[in-house]
């Protein structure tokens, strides 16, 4: 009998382990510090016999007393650690930072200073021997202000929730936040919560919502403060949130059907009607299910059509269906009209260009977009759309080009195009031309008229006795000047200036006849042979400085009185194009940045106060190409170095051979 009762005994005793932690003196306490409404972690590790994972229970004790424990899946907490204690749970054994009878405790209090106790029972099992018991002492920094924090919570939706926050002082103020922002600021919670004379904040009733975090601060009157937080979570029934009353499907290609759903906690089952029957994609060809619920058809086509209702599922059960989702499977859209291919309209007129399409029996429409094909934007406040046709009113000379309308649904875009067509009307001719002549040279300005953007200028002259017009092209369509070269002195000569577009289109202006000074320095014939108010400059010349080079000139010989200013001028190439000028009143005007190794002819006119010009004589100025002459001098300088070394190297090659040469000979004697 007394051996039977002690076989009983020993099948049923539960020994007492020692639960190892990552110190290495095992005996020694472990001291930790929390503050009032932080948090900390008693970190515990299960040091199972032979490494050998088997069934254990888990205690913890604070001052004697078990305040938590764990067995086969079941906690059980004390007050007043409940809701505020738990294990921590690692999913993968290998990188555990804690073991596994590790817990942690929120919502830190004054009252858990202490010692705390991990320990670890092993039913029906007796090792060889192991150390009982792993021992913790925490220090609570409460501070002045704050007693008990705020713990957290679990709710279902509609009940009631309170955060508890206790300070020591009963004239202190409480503020309180959720996620961060001021309570205050919610105005539908701020709706359904109130806060106690014990400063407690009371949620009733809760809503899905309200889930987050809340902290309550605490304040004196010298601006110190303490802060605690808590988590609500509030727990509701699977339930639908939205859902569209219609939706399109592309026929022929991929589509998706979505349940908008929210569930807390998660998600367990999803189920989709079809016409009031159940719609398992399991049994559909090219029907399958996403992990978000929704309904994913490959190819869609007309059997998908009908009204779906999706109803989801969680632990706590569902909320019902969703109302009715009418699927119509949509095909391309086709155009009923089309614009013409082309249109012709006058600057100022109107057009209408007509588009309309439809995509089902019904008469459903599709969208209709017009837009111009290369990109730039239909014209601001002169176009509208109206039943798929585009009208533009006040045509202008930018709208020509081509049209593109659209037909868009969920199937398919197609497009149609027109081109629009403005009958040109080329820029005005170019007026007020006049000239001053030099012997071999006339200088032309001219007034724009009404043009168009991009225009090019010409020149066109001939003598006066002959037929063949030759033509100077002005090179920027801001110049409105130009110099002809290359005439015979004392010889007549008409010129007009012909202005002309993109297209190609162009007016000339009036001509004008000139006669260019002879070789004796007779005066211009030109405007009824009226001396001009101003002379012409005289004695040009040119010095180079370190900023450039320098263009001096003398006043001229009459009419200071009406000189208005000086133009100085710089023509480049054999073509003499006009490469810059400069307005000044000086006798003297600094060129820059003139391109090295190119030779500039320099003219200075004379501008009087009725704006008539008096020209001067060509100087010719030759840039030097300085880093041509640094390349040529450097190549001389290497070369020459070359030979001196050539040179020596020889030089004494030569003397030690001579040296030696009566030594062989004795030698061989």
């Amino acid at each position: 009998m007394n051996i039977h009762l002690f076989g009983h005994l020993s099948a049923v005793f539960l020994t007492v382990l020692n639960v190892k932690c990552y110190y290495y003196e095992e005996q020694k306490p472990i001291y930790l510090t929390a503050s009032v409404g932080d948090y900390v972690i008693f970190n515990c590790n299960v040091d199972f016999p032979q490494s050998i994972p088997i069934p254990y229970m888990l205690n913890w004790r604070k001052d004697g007393k078990t305040i938590f424990s764990w067995y086969n899946g079941v906690i059980t907490s004390m007050d007043p650690f409940v809701g505020r204690i738990d294990l921590i749970h690692h999913l993968d054994h290998s990188e555990r930072r804690y073991g596994r009878g590790s817990v942690n405790l929120t919502s830190i209090r004054d009252s858990d200073g202490g010692w705390y106790e991990c320990q670890v029972l092993f039913p029906n099992r007796t090792p060889s021997s192991r150390n009982n018991g792993t021992w913790f002492h925490l220090t609570v920094n409460g501070g002045n202000l704050l007693a008990i924090p705020p713990i957290n919570q679990t709710t279902l939706e509609g009940d009631e929730a309170k955060f508890v926050c206790l300070t020591k002082d009963p004239e202190l103020k409480v503020f309180w936040y959720k996620d961060g922002i001021p309570l205050r600021e919610y105005q539908d919670l701020m709706k359904r919560s109130y806060v106690t004379k014990e400063n407690t904040l009371v949620i009733s009733p809760t809503d899905m919502g309200d889930l987050g975090e809340y902290e309550c601060e605490v304040r004196d009157v010298d601006g110190e403060k303490q802060t605690a937080k808590a988590f609500l979570n509030v727990q509701y029934k699977a339930k639908v949130i939205f859902a569209p009353p219609e939706i399109h499907l592309p026929y022929g290609r991929p589509a998706l059907i979505d349940c908008h759903f929210r569930a807390n906690p998660p998600l367990t089952n999803l189920r989709w009607e079809k016409d009031g029957f159940l719609f398992d994609p399991y049994n559909i060809q090219g029907v399958f299910y996403r992990r978000n619920g929704s309904l994913y058809f490959t190819k869609v086509d007309e059997t998908h059509s009908g009204r779906y209702t999706c109803t989801p599922f969680n632990d706590l059960g569902t909320q019902g269906p969703s109302p009715p989702i009418l699927v119509t499977v949509q095909r391309p859209p086709i155009f009923v009209t089309t614009p013409h291919n082309l249109y012709l309209r006058k600057l100022g007129e109107t057009i209408e260009m007509p588009c309309d399409a439809r995509d089902g029996e019904n008469g459903h429409k599709p969208i209709i977009v017009w837009y111009k094909k290369d990109g730039t934007s239909l014209p601001v406040g002169r176009y509208s759309i109206r039943d798929g046709n585009l009208t533009i009113i006040n045509i202008q000379e930018e709208d020509r080009g081509l049209y593109q309308c659209s037909a868009t649904n969920k199937a398919a875009t197609i497009t149609a195009e027109t081109e629009l067509l403005v009958e040109n009307i080329p820029s005005n001719a170019p007026t007020n031309l006049t000239a001053i002549s030099s012997s071999s040279s006339v200088h032309l300005t001219w007034v724009p008229g009404r043009q168009k953007s991009n225009v090019e200028y010409s020149v066109w002259y001939k003598a006066v006795e002959g037929s063949e017009w030759k033509t100077h092209q002005v090179l920027s369509s801001r110049t409105l000047e130009a110099t002809i070269t290359g005439l015979n002195p004392g010889r007549e000569y008409e010129f007009m200036v012909l202005c002309k577009d993109d297209n190609g289109d162009g007016l000339f202006s009036k001509s004008i006849r000139v006669w260019t000074k002879g070789l004796d320095g007779e005066t211009d014939k030109f405007r009824g042979n009226s001396f001009p108010p101003v002379g012409y400059p005289r004695n040009i010349s040119s010095y180079q400085t370190e900023n450039g080079f320098v263009v001096t000139w003398e006043p001229p010989e009459y009419g200071r009185e009406n000189l208005k200013f000086y133009i100085v001028r710089w023509f480049q190439g054999p073509e003499d194009y006009l490469f810059g000028s400069a307005e000044t009143t000086n006798t003297s005007y600094l060129l820059t940045s003139l391109s090295e190794g190119v030779e500039y002819n320099i003219q200075v006119v004379a501008v009087s106060l009725d704006e008539q010009q008096s020209v001067s004589e060509r100087i010719t100025l030759l840039v030097p190409g300085y880093k041509k002459i640094r390349a040529v001098s450097t190549g001389i300088i290497t070369g020459f170095a070359f030979l001196v070394v050539a040179f020596v190297g020889v030089y004494y090659a030569r003397k030690k051979w001579c040296s030696s040469y009566p030594k062989n000979v004795k030698g061989s004697k």
